[in-house]
């Protein structure tokens, strides 16, 4: 039986996202890397990043749009049109300063065609960290992590894949002990990396509580409680999303700071996974140091409630998602 371990990722990769494309029958992968989008495909999962092939999209340039570097945590996703998007976020001066939200456009229907600029949507707010969800009738929803006395999680309807609509609100902000280690005061805690997850009648926002640079980078999950997913007065009423007590993945095994996650169907659809990065060493201070891409398969209990367990760690022998074809 064809098996991997993690990481998946040689070298640094912090932030991963992927995707599988029924369409194309491949698996795309974004993450952060600089003044550059690079998109990577593959076959198989667990080879996104060493036998697969990638393409760079585009490059931050500050005289032609605005963005000068420090892009990170990009997204992909389909928009209510029908056409591919990605999100992300991008320094606005030369110097290290504040960062702002920034899509682009697919020119076609394969991603790993050309893409374009589209915009720095409005309104202009310090955020980064930006995913989609779309409703069964096409209205989407833009989650981010928004700079406001530390990071805290905003939720914006969105009237087309690249404009914000009327409805706005901050939904989450640290609270419990679990994501604020080391001990933090109010004007730093932070809450980023957020995903929307959903099973069955359940909606869940999966997201990431302390420093990315953390040992104690986690996950945590807000739930979505409030009915009509198609109503954006509705999914953007702070009252409808409750933050679970407990954390959902923490550090084991010897990986630490697992967090910053996103999650992917298999390409049979049967089997949810999520894609991670963490460390290989305790980084007690706050020095950068490398972010290695993990994938790892999720459950859900009897309730429908997402069950991810410990990392499994770097020794582990893996079955890759079901339904890929290997000759």
């Amino acid at each position: 039986m064809k098996t991997f371990r993690n990481p998946v990722s040689p070298f640094d990769a912090p932030d991963p996202f992927m995707t599988f494309d029924p369409v194309t029958g491949y698996y795309y992968s974004l993450f952060t890397r600089g003044r550059v989008l690079e998109l990577f495909r593959s076959r198989h999962a667990a080879e996104i990043c060493t036998a697969g092939d990638s393409r760079v999209i585009y490059e931050a340039n500050g005289e032609r749009d605005g963005i000068w570097g420090d892009i990170w945590a990009p997204e992909m996703h389909r928009g209510s049109n029908g056409r591919w998007y990605i999100y992300t976020s991008g320094r606005m001066q030369k110097a290290p300063g504040e960062k702002r939200l920034f899509i682009m456009e697919a020119d076609g229907d394969d991603p790993f065609g050309t893409w374009h600029f589209k915009c720095k949507p409005t309104p202009d707010i310090f955020s980064i960290d930006p995913t989609v969800y779309t409703a069964k009738n096409g209205q989407q929803y833009l989650c981010c992590s928004r700079v406001d006395r530390g990071q805290v999680l905003d939720i914006a309807a969105l009237e087309n894949p690249w404009t914000f609509g009327k409805q706005r609100a901050m939904i989450a902000r640290a609270k419990y002990d679990w994501e604020m280690v080391p001990p933090y005061d109010g004007d730093s805690t932070i809450n980023e990396g957020a995903f929307f997850v959903e099973e069955g009648e359940r909606l869940f926002i999966i997201y990431s509580g302390n420093g990315c640079w953390s040992d104690h980078y986690v996950l945590g999950v807000l739930e979505y409680t409030g009915g009509d997913r198609e109503d954006p007065a509705k999914m953007c009423d702070p009252a409808n999303w409750i933050k679970h007590e407990v954390p959902l993945f923490e550090m084991a095994n010897g990986v630490y700071g697992p967090g910053h996650a996103s999650f992917f169907r298999s390409p049979d659809g049967k089997e949810l996974w999520c894609a991670y990065h963490g460390m290989k060493e305790h980084n007690e201070t706050v020095t950068y140091a490398p972010r290695y891409f993990n994938i790892q398969k999720v459950e859900f209990d009897a309730d429908g409630y997402p069950v991810m367990g410990e990392p499994v760690g770097y020794e582990t022998d893996l079955v890759p998602p079901s339904g890929e074809a290997w000759d």
